[in-house]
């Protein structure tokens, strides 16, 4: 299972290394990271209406278990830095804005001080590779589609152009 994995996600990586907007395409093995997962990374620039680079990464979760699943993960930093003051608002923010997500949430770091989005695909393993490998790379790009038209109203928020009160105002 391993290996399928491996080759599902480097098929990923050079399907991504034959797209123009994005810039950096690198794949780390399990081995390299300590982990017991290989991890695609992808940088995009000027993503959405901020024009923000963001750190896209895929892998497939090491989960222990019965293998009739495979649960493929997308994690995008969109905001690092964030500042301490802003947490509060930006986690109301996004915990309000999560409600009406079809697919994936935003988070916050521990700290506070970095922004991602995440999804995770549960994939079962006895699709043939062609249909699995299909199912990936569509949650990889609603993954990256998802947040693009979220992001610069957040980054209002953090850096405190767009009141809190406005931005809810903005959810259906």
């Amino acid at each position: 299972m391993k290996e399928r994995k491996k080759a599902l996600i480097e098929r990923l990586e050079t399907f991504f290394k034959n797209d123009e907007s994005v810039e950096e395409v690198s794949m780390f093995t399990g081995e390299e990271l300590g982990t017991k997962m290989d991890v695609l990374r992808v940088l995009v620039p000027d993503y959405g209406a901020g024009l923000l680079d963001i750190l896209a990464e895929y892998s497939f979760l090491p989960v222990e278990g019965p293998e009739e699943v495979m649960y493929f993960t997308s994690v995008l930093t969109l905001m690092i830095n964030i500042p301490q003051e802003a947490v509060p608002a930006l986690s109301i923010a996004i915990s309000k804005l999560n409600f009406f997500l079809p697919y994936g949430n935003f988070c916050l770091s521990k700290d506070g001080t970095v922004l991602v989005f995440k999804t995770v695909s549960a994939l079962k393993s006895d699709l043939d590779d062609e249909k699995l490998y299909e199912n990936i790379e569509l949650s990889a790009d609603t993954a990256l589609l998802i947040p693009e038209n979220y992001l610069y109203p957040l980054q209002q928020v953090a850096d405190g152009t767009l009141l809190l009160k406005d931005f809810l105002e903005t959810l259906p």
